[in-house]
């Protein structure tokens, strides 16, 4: 009876080994294949290069996440330093998932509308359906008007100061007599700072008052001639655009938009014989006969 009994308790401890050895010896060959602190310093001793054993550390997270396996604790991290880890290496160790990149679904790209001019700050001319860009320059020249009556009258009559273009004639050629103009402003500018006014012809240049001196007892100032302005319409029809329409047909001659960026007053001194000067910007065209 004994003897069966043994056998019957031998049969029951090899069933019981046969169940549990195999869970055993998974959990072994598990801990084995494990990717630990030591594996990643032993990487980092044969001198490969941090972007090799990143990518090493990721294929095996990616490819089974539970054979990983990172002492990250602060006596983790101190271990890895003093073995010589880089930084970049203990980043990945404590978050091997690689960072989601930034996916743009829809890319707005800068478009042009070609009802409107080019983004580009000047005036131009509708003609038809393309936009004539006018050059613009600086006002530079100037000269006293007015200096001999003015002599002549012990300085009781008033000079003036007249801007001046070089050439008898504009370059840019209008051929409408009501044309349509755009004006693309500079950044805090806008239609308000521009005149359009019509040029007085004197041999070989093209002139328009920007100063007067009201003679020996008046003062100095600094303005367009208003009887000289050609009154226009402006519609606010886009960021710093403005779509300009005349009231009146144009008659042949030479004209400008004058964009003023400042004015000054010279020698208020009424003795000195100087007087006011403006400065801006101008933008000439011509309507030929």
């Amino acid at each position: 009876m004994r003897v069966r009994r043994n056998i019957c308790r031998a049969w029951w401890l090899l069933f019981v080994a046969a169940l549990v050895l195999p869970t055993c010896a998974q959990e072994i060959a598990s801990v084995h294949k494990r990717f630990t602190n030591e594996d990643v310093i032993s990487l980092v001793r044969m001198n490969l290069a941090e972007d090799v054993i990143v990518s090493k550390i990721r294929a095996i997270s990616e490819a089974d996440p539970s054979s990983v396996r990172f002492d990250t604790s602060v006596e983790g991290l101190k271990a890895l330093k003093d073995g010589n880890v880089p930084d970049p290496v203990i980043r990945v160790m404590i978050n091997p998932t690689p960072a989601q990149a930034t996916v743009i679904t829809q890319a707005t790209a800068m478009t042009i509308d070609p009802n409107l001019p080019p983004p580009e700050v000047g005036v131009y001319w509708k003609d038809q359906s393309r936009f004539v860009l006018i050059e613009g320059q600086m006002l530079a020249n100037a000269k006293v008007g007015g200096k001999a009556g003015s002599m002549f009258s012990y300085g009781f009559r008033g000079m003036h100061w007249d801007a001046t273009l070089k050439g008898p004639n504009s370059n840019h050629i209008i051929r409408d007599r009501r044309p349509v103009f755009y004006f693309y402003v500079p950044d805090g500018s806008s239609s308000s700072d521009y005149v359009l006014l019509k040029l007085n012809k004197k041999g070989d240049r093209r002139e328009f008052q920007v100063g007067t001196m009201a003679g020996k007892f008046g003062g100095g100032k600094a303005g367009l001639k208003t009887d000289k302005e050609i009154p226009f319409e402006a519609e606010h029809v886009g960021i710093r655009t403005y779509k300009v329409t005349l009231q009146q047909d144009l008659s042949p001659g030479e004209f400008a938009f004058f964009m003023a960026t400042g004015q000054q007053l010279n020698g208020t001194d009424n003795r000195s014989g100087t007087g006011g000067a403006a400065t801006g910007r101008i933008y000439d065209f011509r309507l030929p006969e």
